[in-house]
């Protein structure tokens, strides 16, 4: 079967847009990651499981979380909360009745992509007339010194055995803000230094846990702020998440931070394969809200696709639709 419209990945748009063409009636399909998430998934991901954590915080659980916490039970906990995000992503496309494939996609030609199931090995394909890149980011270090200080990458968070006695986390938004807020949880000073303005439930949470919030206008600053901790931890800059994609295949080629550059209808060089959110790297449009930009590619795709006979399972019942709309948008605003 080849569906009219393919998604890969798992950003805030990528979900915009899936909703938006299986709510038009297209034949959608979805290509969700088993690794490679992207940020603003693992963002949700840290805001759940930092709430539950938050749940009971006496003195006591404090102390427990104290001495049994280790970068190898943070990891596990992170990938549990994700497990979780993404089974509760899958769970809404599916009322949405979108085909969800789930794996590392590889494009072999520009109306179809091979599938990798991470578990099993297994390898499928899908073909669709038009595919659209939402893979989003991840964070990164800069690769550069601040003053004295030594910079680590996001990932050595989990690496060693033990939790170091204090940390400072730069930029990352709410991904830098949430891991600050992790730590703190399990008796690590924590303290997390951002330029620009911050996810404010993720503040919120951040603040609970006891994290200290700084603020700075520039990265002289940030050295400063971060000379009296023994590890700071650089998540400032974002790379996105296109290497894995056989882009080449396509003639596409991403840029050396892994973004797309894209026409002012978000479609990139390989005509019918559009990219939409944090991966997109060059428009004049790349940063409008991702309904905008889903909006923008849907009608393009429209343009080309005849508008479908659209058969809503949900038509003849206007309770189950209203239901399923405030699900859709509770997901989208969690």
């Amino acid at each position: 079967m080849q569906y009219d419209i393919a998604v890969i990945g798992n950003d805030e748009a990528a979900v915009e847009m899936m909703c938006l063409a299986a709510e038009s009636g297209r034949r959608t399909a979805a290509v969700l990651p088993d690794s490679n998430h992207s940020a603003w998934l693992v963002a949700l991901a840290l805001r759940r499981l930092i709430s539950d954590l938050l749940v009971d915080q006496s003195i006591s659980r404090r102390q427990l979380l104290a001495r049994t916490g280790s970068p190898r039970l943070l990891r596990q906990l992170v990938a549990g909360a994700i497990v979780r995000e993404t089974e509760d992503l899958v769970c809404m496309l599916d009322h949405l009745n979108i085909h969800i494939r789930m794996g590392q996609p590889r494009f072999v030609n520009r109306h179809s992509v091979s599938i990798v199931d991470g578990q099993t090995c297994n390898r499928s394909c899908l073909s669709a007339h038009h595919f659209v890149i939402g893979t989003g980011i991840r964070r990164t270090a800069m690769h550069r010194p601040l003053g004295l200080v030594t910079l680590h990458r996001p990932e050595s968070m989990f690496e060693g055995t033990i939790l170091p006695r204090s940390i400072c986390l730069l930029g990352g938004n709410s991904f830098g803000c949430g891991m600050a807020a992790l730590f703190s949880l399990f008796g690590v000073q924590a303290r997390h230094v951002a330029h620009d303005r911050q996810d404010s439930a993720m503040l919120e949470l951040a603040h609970a846990a006891g994290v200290e919030i700084g603020f700075c206008r520039s990265t002289q600053s940030d050295g400063v702020l971060a000379n009296s901790y023994a590890d700071v931890v650089d998540c400032r800059r974002a790379v996105g998440f296109t290497e894995h994609l056989n882009l080449s295949s396509i003639d596409v080629e991403a840029d050396e931070n892994g973004q797309l550059w894209c026409s002012s209808e978000l479609e990139t060089w390989c005509r019918g394969v559009y990219g939409i959110g944090d991966v997109v790297g060059f428009s004049a449009d790349s940063t409008v809200h991702p309904s905008v930009q889903a909006e923008r590619i849907h009608r393009r795709i429209g343009s080309q696709i005849p508008r479908p006979r659209i058969v809503d399972r949900f038509s003849n019942t206007e309770p189950h639709r209203v239901a399923l709309q405030q699900r859709v948008y509770e997901v989208l605003n969690n």
